[in-house]
Protein backbone atom coordinates (compact mmCIF):
# COMPACT_ATOMS: atom_id res chain seq x y z
CA UNK A 1 0.00 0.00 0.00
CA UNK A 2 1.05 3.24 -0.93
CA UNK A 3 1.61 5.43 1.95
CA UNK A 4 0.04 8.64 0.94
CA UNK A 5 -3.00 6.47 -1.08
CA UNK A 6 -6.20 9.02 0.63
CA UNK A 7 -8.54 5.88 -0.68
CA UNK A 8 -7.00 3.62 2.14
CA UNK A 9 -6.97 5.86 5.26
CA UNK A 10 -8.51 2.92 7.71
CA UNK A 11 -5.75 0.32 6.50
CA UNK A 12 -3.51 2.93 7.15
CA UNK A 13 -4.66 3.67 10.61
CA UNK A 14 -4.52 0.19 11.44
CA UNK A 15 -0.94 0.04 10.56
CA UNK A 16 -0.70 3.00 12.60
CA UNK A 17 -2.27 1.83 15.35
CA UNK A 18 -0.46 -1.64 15.46
CA UNK A 19 3.06 -0.09 15.12
CA UNK A 20 2.47 2.65 17.69
CA UNK A 21 0.97 -0.40 20.22
CA UNK A 22 -1.40 0.05 22.53
CA UNK A 23 -0.48 3.03 24.73
CA UNK A 24 -0.98 5.28 22.04
CA UNK A 25 -4.24 3.85 20.61
CA UNK A 26 -6.60 6.45 22.26
CA UNK A 27 -4.22 9.54 21.26
CA UNK A 28 -3.85 8.19 17.63
CA UNK A 29 -7.73 7.36 17.09
CA UNK A 30 -8.70 11.08 19.05
CA UNK A 31 -6.10 12.71 16.68
CA UNK A 32 -7.57 10.74 13.29
CA UNK A 33 -11.04 11.37 14.63
CA UNK A 34 -10.13 15.46 14.66
CA UNK A 35 -8.69 15.05 11.32
CA UNK A 36 -11.75 13.68 9.75
CA UNK A 37 -14.09 16.44 11.55
CA UNK A 38 -11.67 18.83 10.13
CA UNK A 39 -11.82 17.46 6.42
CA UNK A 40 -15.59 17.07 6.72
CA UNK A 41 -15.68 20.67 7.98
CA UNK A 42 -13.47 22.41 5.30
CA UNK A 43 -15.62 20.49 2.75
CA UNK A 44 -18.29 21.77 3.57
CA UNK A 45 -17.51 25.47 3.42
CA UNK A 46 -15.84 24.82 0.06
CA UNK A 47 -19.53 23.73 -0.69
CA UNK A 48 -21.52 26.36 0.35
CA UNK A 49 -18.73 29.22 -1.10
CA UNK A 50 -19.21 27.55 -4.54
CA UNK A 51 -22.90 27.54 -4.20
CA UNK A 52 -22.73 31.09 -3.43
CA UNK A 53 -20.27 32.04 -6.38
CA UNK A 54 -22.73 30.09 -8.78
CA UNK A 55 -25.52 32.09 -7.62
CA UNK A 56 -23.60 35.55 -7.65
CA UNK A 57 -22.72 34.73 -11.47
CA UNK A 58 -26.34 33.65 -12.46
CA UNK A 59 -27.50 36.76 -10.80
CA UNK A 60 -24.96 38.99 -12.61
CA UNK A 61 -25.61 37.22 -16.08
CA UNK A 62 -29.57 37.84 -15.35
CA UNK A 63 -28.55 41.03 -14.22
CA UNK A 64 -25.79 42.10 -16.68
CA UNK A 65 -25.82 39.98 -19.70
CA UNK A 66 -23.33 37.29 -20.68
CA UNK A 67 -20.19 37.86 -18.56
CA UNK A 68 -16.93 38.43 -19.90
CA UNK A 69 -14.11 35.34 -18.88
CA UNK A 70 -12.13 37.51 -16.45
CA UNK A 71 -14.89 38.75 -14.53
CA UNK A 72 -16.66 34.95 -14.43
CA UNK A 73 -12.58 33.92 -13.25
CA UNK A 74 -12.48 36.59 -10.24
CA UNK A 75 -15.92 35.16 -8.71
CA UNK A 76 -14.50 31.99 -9.40
CA UNK A 77 -11.38 33.38 -6.96
CA UNK A 78 -13.13 35.36 -4.89
CA UNK A 79 -13.31 34.11 -0.77
CA UNK A 80 -16.13 34.44 1.15
CA UNK A 81 -15.55 38.46 2.26
CA UNK A 82 -16.05 39.15 -1.53
CA UNK A 83 -18.60 37.05 -2.71
CA UNK A 84 -20.81 38.14 0.08
CA UNK A 85 -20.33 41.81 -0.44
CA UNK A 86 -20.63 41.40 -4.57
CA UNK A 87 -24.20 39.35 -3.65
CA UNK A 88 -25.47 42.45 -1.46
CA UNK A 89 -24.54 44.86 -4.59
CA UNK A 90 -26.03 43.28 -7.52
CA UNK A 91 -29.34 44.29 -6.93
CA UNK A 92 -28.53 48.24 -6.09
CA UNK A 93 -25.56 48.62 -8.38
CA UNK A 94 -26.26 50.20 -12.02
CA UNK A 95 -23.46 48.47 -13.31
CA UNK A 96 -21.25 45.25 -13.09
CA UNK A 97 -18.04 47.24 -12.14
CA UNK A 98 -19.87 49.06 -9.35
CA UNK A 99 -20.94 45.42 -8.19
CA UNK A 100 -17.25 44.53 -8.24
CA UNK A 101 -15.53 47.07 -7.10
CA UNK A 102 -14.20 46.46 -3.98
CA UNK A 103 -15.13 48.74 -1.11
Amino acid sequence: MNIADPAQPRELLQRLLAAAGPEAEEEIVTIADYLREQGRQAGEREGRLEGQRSTLLKQLRLRFGELPEPVVARVRAADTAQIEGWTERVLTSPTLDDVLTER
